[in-house]
């Protein structure tokens, strides 16, 4: 169910869709695990794969995610999702690029102004916890998890929809 399709109601060419399972079910929105491991089933070199067993010894994200009105749905169930490729995209990049860029950018600054090696790896230290801020900013006004879209419910076995 994973992937970039455009195939349904509410979706885009490059809308990345995925299935969550709901663990509570508020008023106004539902508390979803995002599984970190679902790439990591369908890769050739799972059985030896350092990030894989990492990744099994860490507890699975919980988001929350706005509830739309017209899903019935209850706590097992399993709804799918989907963000917008561009959201996705502009996400990893604050989290992946921009660090990368101000730790580089610190380095060669310092290195070109003559710094001493203390004082270049201080800076560019500091710029690296920088850079995290826009990060954590985003994550504490819930940015991301805006741009989910609950686009179907489906009951967990047993339960009648």
């Amino acid at each position: 169910m994973t992937g970039c399709r455009d195939d349904g109601d509410g979706t885009g060419l490059r809308d990345l869709r995925e299935r969550l399972r709901v663990l509570a079910v508020e008023a106004d929105r539902l508390v979803v695990v995002a599984d970190r491991m679902s790439g990591c089933a369908a890769c050739a070199q799972a059985k030896g794969c350092g990030t894989k067993a990492l990744a099994a010894m860490t507890r699975a994200e919980t988001l929350a995610i706005a509830r739309p009105a017209w899903a019935e749905v209850a706590a097992g169930d399993e709804v799918e999702v989907s963000v917008p490729g561009n959201s996705l995209l502009a996400a990893a990049g604050i989290v992946y690029l921009v660090p990368a860029l101000a730790f580089v950018g610190a380095m060669a600054g310092a290195a070109a102004a003559g710094f001493s090696d203390a004082e270049t790896a201080g800076l560019a230290l500091a710029a690296l916890g920088l850079a995290f801020v826009p990060m954590i900013w985003i994550e504490r006004r819930a940015k991301f998890t805006a741009a989910l879209r609950v686009l179907a419910v489906h009951p967990a076995p047993g339960r009648q929809p």
